[in-house]
């Protein structure tokens, strides 16, 4: 490459670095001054979302360096020859030589020569020179003035577009919240299904076993009877404990309340559901979350505004229903929230009726809330299978204490329930044959004994000398009130009331299971008999 080459190269370069700046800082002011007129309007009439924050002043520069490399050209050598003459007074002599390939002649050699003997004294920095200093004061004084006005000029909302805008964002966002606790709940249950499957297993697992052992308990073996119903109503105790602490807490007792009305909801649809949970069975809630579901479908498809806010209120009003058998009736943390969300998400499009992100939404929140019922729905289930166990136990070891429990005769038996019967049966039959206070009426004749008071007897009527002769007072006392055995019969009367209050407050704080509660009572009812003892 020769000299003059070389030295156009170089100032092809610097020329290239010119020309991107001088485009990047026309392209900058004219992209500042666009933002500053965007802001300004938007911030005075709020018709604009204001989305000014600091980081989008970025957008100014960057356009203008896409601006500056969309718009860059290469400047070809008969014009950087032609800038090389214009700063160093070379009289045209580059540019001759630059065009010497395009029309040749006898005086070609002496311009070459000529132009490669100056070339080298050449600078491209004095051809080119770079002017930045100001530019860059101003791209950077353009840059303070926005970002201060981007913080510190205010938002004026003369015709209410801002708060409407933000109303609407903040239902986006609670839109959006509520779809990822709903995915992570449901994650959750999905993964705890698994776990709820096995724990229903091992309930069914453990009840078979339950009868098998009934099966092989033997008459008069009292010892070994005793031992395997106290080990089976210790292990099933623990599962009922368990299972009433972390899945139904207060399901039964809330749902015994049946004469209590919540809300806009008819006691028949509560108390139908509550006694269908308690069963197990979500037959009706899953047909009333399909027909909230459909209802949601005719929302979004509908035009009407009238038939809109019916469906609405249709809609809430199944939602609320839902709301109050999860809180007052369940009182099922998860799925009250599932059933709040689900109304929060109802209400995310109430300008131009259901969105497709809100039914999409609200699809998810039913479909969670199905999972919630049907968990609860399980675990009250396995909870009454395990009443029923317990209950049979209670019966079978009062059998076996008369030293009668006898697995001959069970083979017909099937649930839980046929044997709890059968050995009550035979209770009352052990009752009315041997006239134990069993309930039963036995066989005594009853009526009075015959007596004679003219038969001979040892009885002697004798009476002891008193030591205080009369007209003699030792000592009186007055008081009011009951005597010192009425005080000690008050005392403890009070004292087996407090003892007795303790024992029901300790039941329901430990969940006594229901098999050990019918002995406790009787434990405790016997010391009122004790009384005229004391």
């Amino acid at each position: 490459m020769t000299e003059t080459a070389k030295m156009l190269k170089r100032v092809g370069y610097r020329r290239r670095a010119a020309l991107f700046g001088r485009s990047f800082y026309r392209s900058f002011l004219v992209l500042a001054g666009l933002y500053a007129a965007v802001l300004l309007f938007s911030r005075l009439s709020g018709k604009i979302p204001d989305r000014f924050e600091p980081l989008t002043l970025l957008v100014i520069p960057a356009g203008a360096i896409l601006w500056g490399c969309l718009s860059l050209r290469r400047p070809t050598d008969p014009e950087l020859a032609r800038l090389v003459d214009q700063t160093t007074d070379t009289k045209d002599l580059y540019l001759t030589a630059s065009l010497l390939a395009q029309s040749p002649g006898d005086y070609g050699p002496l311009v070459t020569r000529d132009a490669e003997q100056r070339a080298t004294k050449i600078k491209p920095d004095v051809v080119v020179p770079f002017h930045w200093h100001r530019r860059l004061a101003h791209v950077v004084l353009a840059l303070v003035v926005l970002f201060v006005a981007t913080r510190a000029f205010p938002q004026f909302d003369p015709f209410g577009d801002v708060q409407m805008a933000q109303a609407e964002e903040k239902r986006e966002q609670d839109l959006e919240k509520g779809r990822k606790a709903t995915k992570l709940r449901t994650a959750q249950l999905k993964k705890k299904s698994d776990g709820m499957s096995e724990e229903s297993d091992e309930v069914a697992k453990a009840v078979e076993k339950l009868k098998n052992d009934f099966k092989k308990t033997k008459r008069g073996e009292r010892q070994s009877n005793s031992k395997m119903l106290g080990q089976q109503q210790k292990f099933l105790g623990e599962k009922w404990r368990k299972l009433n602490n972390e899945k139904l807490k207060e399901l039964f007792s809330k749902s015994s309340n049946s004469n209590q009305q919540f809300g806009g909801m008819s006691k028949a649809k509560m108390m139908k559901w509550s006694r269908e949970l308690q069963e197990g069975s979500t037959e009706s809630l899953q047909k009333e979350i399909d027909a909230i579901k459909s209802e949601l479908q005719k929302l979004a498809k509908t035009t009407d505004p009238v038939k809109k806010a019916e469906l609405r209120e249709k809609i809430k009003q199944r939602l609320r229903d839902l709301e109050e058998l999860a809180s007052n009736k369940l009182d099922s943390k998860p799925l009250a929230a599932a059933v709040k969300r689900a109304l929060k998400e109802l209400d995310a499009s109430k300008r131009d009726g259901l969105s497709t992100e809100a039914l999409e939404a609200l699809t998810e929140s039913m479909a969670l809330v199905k999972m919630e019922l049907k968990e609860v729905a399980q675990s009250a289930k396995d909870l009454q299978e395990l009443e029923k166990a317990l209950a049979a136990i209670q019966a079978a070891k009062k059998l076996n204490v008369q030293g009668e429990l006898d697995g001959e005769g069970m083979e017909d038996l099937e649930s839980l329930e046929d044997y709890q019967e059968y050995y009550e049966q035979l209770m009352a039959q052990m009752g009315q044959g041997e006239g134990e206070g069993t309930g039963g009426e036995g066989f005594g004749k009853g009526g009075e004994v015959d007596e004679n008071d003219e038969l001979k007897s040892k009885f002697v009527n004798e009476k002891s000398k008193a030591e205080i002769r009369p007209g003699k007072v030792l000592l009186t006392l007055k008081d009011k009130g009951l005597s010192d055995r009425g005080d000690a019969k008050q005392e403890y009367r009070e004292s087996i009331r407090k003892v007795k209050q303790g024992v029901s407050e300790a039941i329901v704080k430990e969940q006594v299971p229901p098999g050990y509660l019918e002995g406790i009572k009787s434990y405790f009812d016997t010391l009122d008999g004790n009384e005229d003892e004391q």
